[in-house]
């Protein structure tokens, strides 16, 4: 039996190559640990496939070499290289091991059809075989978060599926952070192995983009996870790609002509090691992730150009009636064509609305430059909304009114009138935002205002669920409209925070304090049930139900400086980040991201149903979070991801499709689940809203 080693530089990792009758084994395995990570023969790691659909079955490599070209014959971990080379079916394979500087292992791997004619509808991959656990965490970033459990059942999202054969592999443009990740208990340690994977693509003579595909196949005895060459499974289907509106379709656009003499190279990065949490191995894919990709984004705009061009898109939402209406349409009529909503112009207060957020926006540029009708549109605008929002049930308001019959409008859940909790505390903590910078700028504060936010916070007080969590919604009665566990309340949370802000009541702090824990300990103590249920047309694992969680975490930690919350916030600020992009994916020629050099690297997807990318970020709380608390990577992520949301922002008529200066669509599509390579002209408020509101904040910091 001959072994080759390599370790990494630390001495911590290291890889065998053992041969032995069984064939050729690889082993992966770590300092001062008897039991390795990975074992596993190469032969049972490679897959070639001929026709469709395509299968799975491993294809041993014959005539195979090994070599270690940096061998020493004194100390075997000394050698920096491990060189494999056989041939795999009808293909000439090579293998290349070695550890880079951040002491991962890279694989770099080539397939070369040396026959005379052409191999058609080709499928290759790699495949890392692991015993299936009894409790064992798979994550693909912005996908597949513990086989998400929160996702509604009724719904297609993506799942490992059912029956003998389950599995998820999707595009590797799909991916935030092209990584599949599991995690593990073994003798009372939490372990985890990470396989990324460095996007490249294959371009066709129409200028076609072919990139490979990453994923996790599970079965009965095992979970493998795997790297192909293009093909897909969704949900133990072969062959399907995850489209828009929770559907699917037949994709056989990931097999591939190898003519003579092509090869498809690919570089893979392993990573493995121990957590000291279970449940939390996706931090180890971003802290990876921000060290494999060039974390290169772009700035189309300065921070100025940003301001003016959302202020000018806020002015154009600004809508009034005889009636005494004042606020902030959520779809405007200007665009030449016409209400995007096919609705009537109506206001929106919270999520897709914040009515709310943009009048705070309109006082503080009011403020900064002087222009009192800029606080006045503000006033005008909260007034309105105090006055004629009220229901029957004190500290429980209406949500949507439309200006041209003065009717208002309500959620519905099951067929009934709801409050989404969600956009009553959104819009409760941005009155309280209100609240505060008046005060900040000693104008007088209507005692309207204050009351309406203690009449709120009262009901938060003594609405919460048996669990000690808000509800996802209230019918109108003031009753939870279900009993589920969701994160979608957490805004409630937050306004309890700001309301202790504005009022000083410590039964506020408390009651957030104590919500606060509850939730941490349902959702983020273990991730069994990741973050969820917060997006309007969504219900499944999101980034805005983690995103919430964080803001409460630094709302807390500001307020308090408890170092729990800090941690909290750390938290759920990894999480977040599996959502968004560290690299730059190519699109096909002809298409809008192609001509525009669209850059995705910054940008967030939604969430495991919506694979699409937009704005919904905090980007300055994270910028803030980071800079306080020394921990860079976040400041960078945060200032990244701002800048790169500079780019689709209309900048004169006709750019984007928008003829208002200063629109943005609300989805880029990055992927085919919708139109890839190209955005829609969908464009709800809050579009404006987020942009602006975290630009102002970043212009009172660093402008």
């Amino acid at each position: 039996m001959h072994l080759y080693a390599i370790a990494s530089r630390t001495k911590q990792q290291r890889a065998e190559l053992k041969e032995s009758e069984e064939g050729i084994q690889l082993i992966l395995c770590r300092e001062g640990q008897q039991s390795p990570y990975y074992s596993g023969l190469l032969n049972d790691m490679l897959t070639y496939s001929s026709g469709k659909p395509w299968n799975s079955d491993h294809v041993g490599l014959q005539d195979v070499q090994i070599s270690s070209p940096d061998e020493d014959a004194n100390n075997d971990t000394n050698n920096r290289r491990i060189l494999i080379s056989g041939t795999l079916a009808a293909l000439h394979f090579t293998m290349e091991l070695s550890f880079d500087e951040s002491d991962t292992l890279k694989m770099y791997v080539t397939w070369t059809n040396t026959l005379n004619h052409t191999l058609h509808d080709v499928a290759v991959g790699i495949g890392f075989s692991l015993p299936k656990r009894e409790k064992e965490i798979i994550t693909i970033p912005g996908i597949l978060y513990n086989n998400n459990p929160s996702s509604d059942p009724n719904r297609l999202v993506p799942r490992l599926g059912v029956g003998a054969h389950k599995g998820v592999i999707c595009e590797e443009h799909r991916l935030p952070i092209p990584c599949v990740n599991i995690e593990w208990n073994e003798a009372d340690e939490s372990r985890y192995l990470s396989m990324f994977s460095i996007p490249t693509y294959v371009e066709d003579l129409h200028g076609a983009v072919h990139y490979g595909s990453l994923g996790a196949i599970q079965e009965d005895q095992r979970s493998v996870l795997a790297a192909m060459s293009g093909v897909l499974m969704f949900n133990g289907d072969k062959d399907i790609c995850y489209m828009g509106k929770s559907k699917s379709e037949p994709h056989s656009g990931g097999y591939l002509d190898f003519v003579p003499g092509f090869t498809l190279a690919k570089e893979y990065t392993l990573d493995w090691g121990t957590l000291s949490t279970p449940g939390r191995g996706f931090r180890e894919i971003v802290r990876q992730g921000m060290k494999i990709f060039n974390l290169d984004g772009s700035k189309p705009l300065t921070l100025d150009e940003v301001i003016k061009l959302k202020t000018n898109a806020m002015d154009d939402r600004w809508r009034t009636n005889e009636e005494g209406a004042a606020g902030y349409v959520k779809f405007n009529d200007s665009n030449s064509f016409g209400n995007v909503s096919k609705r009537p112009l109506h206001y929106m207060y919270g999520w897709t609305g914040q009515c709310l957020k943009l009048a705070w926006c309109d006082a503080q540029q009011g403020f900064v430059q002087g222009q009192e009708e800029r606080i006045s549109r503000c006033i005008q605008a909260v007034d309105f909304y105090l006055r004629e929002s009220r229901t029957e049930i004190p500290g429980i308001r209406r949500c949507a009114y439309r200006i041209e019959d003065g009717q208002w409008d309500d959620f519905s859940w099951n067929k009934q009138p709801v409050i989404a909790s969600r956009a009553i505390g959104e819009t409760i903590a941005d009155l309280a935002e209100i609240v505060l910078l008046f005060r900040d700028q000693d104008r007088a504060i209507p005692a309207s205002w204050v009351e309406a936010i203690r009449e709120s916070a009262d009901f938060y007080l003594l609405n919460t669920l048996s669990s000690g969590i808000f509800p996802a919604a209230w019918l109108m009665d003031g009753t939870p409209a279900d009993e589920m566990i969701t994160a979608a309340g957490v805004p409630c949370l937050i306004a309890l925070v700001k309301a202790y802000r504005v009022l000083g009541d410590e039964s506020y702090l408390a009651a957030a304090e104590a919500a606060m824990k509850n939730y941490y300990e349902l959702h983020a103590e273990t991730f069994e049930r990741p973050f969820a249920r917060s997006t309007l047309d969504a219900k499944c694992e999101d980034k805005e139900a983690g995103m919430y969680f964080f803001l409460a975490a630094y709302e807390l930690f500001i307020l308090t400086s408890k170092q729990q919350y800090s941690e909290w916030a750390e938290i759920s600020a990894d999480w977040l980040l599996t959502f968004v992009y560290m690299w730059k994916p190519a699109y096909d020629k002809g298409s809008r991201f192609e001509e525009t050099d669209f850059n995705a690297i910054g940008w967030p997807t939604v969430s495991v149903q919506n694979h699409h990318l937009d704005v919904f970020f905090p980007t300055y709380e994270l910028w803030k979070f980071g800079r306080l608390t020394g921990k860079l990577q976040y400041e960078r992520m945060a200032q990244l991801s701002f800048d790169a949301m500079g780019q689709g922002i209309c900048r004169e008529p006709g750019d984007w499709n928008f003829t208002v200066v200063g629109e943005q669509g609300e989805g880029f599509f990055q992927t085919r689940w919708h139109h890839r390579g190209h955005s829609n002209k969908w464009n709800p408020s809050w579009v404006i809203a987020t942009v602006l509101h975290n630009a102002l904040r970043f212009q009172g910091e660093i402008g």
